[in-house]
């Protein structure tokens, strides 16, 4: 199925071009691997938000749902649960290291250079968009949605390249996903790009508490 979708050039630094063109989804999954982070304890939620049900289906699910066309391997990093048999989950390589840790298991078990990190709370995931970072990957070591909220790094494209400098990080107790930044090659999606496919504000909302499930119950129902 083809789509009319904005791709991404990169030339030198943080400047892109947008280009109107055609091209299938099935044309970016090969280099790139699907990570979902679901660790987390979710002390604001109460109880494991990502096996809670939102709607009809889990938390986790409404995540899986958007990105599972879109990557030919998708990658569960956390602690394991029995309701996740059915997934392909895989551990922390150095426990308690947070999402920074999670990164580095990511990139060590992925089979592509490429992984697009999400987190499991993020249930109003825009496909179009990530299909346009997904576009966007070439030269740098990663690739980042920048707002008036600040950056999205659990909505971020690393490469395995940057594995030595994770590393370095927390070898210090670094575990700021920000502090990798400065380490890195990175190429920014400004909010104006953001915005041509959706509301940031709606695409980046997390669910971090119960209030937050029952909000986004009730947009969808008006949707």
């Amino acid at each position: 199925m083809q789509n009319a979708l904005s791709i991404c050039i990169v030339l030198t630094g943080y400047s892109i071009i947008p280009l109107d063109t055609e091209y299938s989804f099935n044309i970016v999954i090969w280099h790139m691997t699907g990570i979902v982070l679901i660790g987390g304890r979710s002390k604001r939620f109460g109880k494991d938000k990502v096996l809670e049900h939102i709607g009809s289906k889990l938390l986790l699910e409404h995540v899986l749902d958007t990105i599972g066309p879109l990557f030919e391997h998708i990658i569960l990093i956390g602690h394991p649960r029995k309701d996740l048999a059915s997934y392909h989950v895989i551990e922390d390589i150095i426990p308690a290291r947070g999402p920074l840790g999670g990164i580095l298991t990511a990139l060590h078990t992925t089979p592509t250079q490429y992984c697009f990190v999400f987190a499991a709370d993020m249930p109003n995931l825009n496909s179009d968009f990530i299909s346009y970072m997904i576009s966007c990957a070439g030269k740098h070591d990663i690739i980042v949605p920048v707002w008036s909220k600040g950056r999205e790094p659990l909505h971020a494209i690393y490469h395995t390249r940057i594995i030595p400098s994770i590393r370095s990080l927390l070898d210090q107790n670094i575990y700021r996903i920000y502090d990798l930044f400065q380490k890195s090659s990175v190429l920014k999606i400004p909010e104006e790009k953001i915005s041509e496919f959706g509301s940031p504000q709606q695409m980046f909302a997390n669910i971090n508490t119960p209030d937050d499930a029952q909000s986004f119950q009730k947009d969808r129902k008006h949707n």
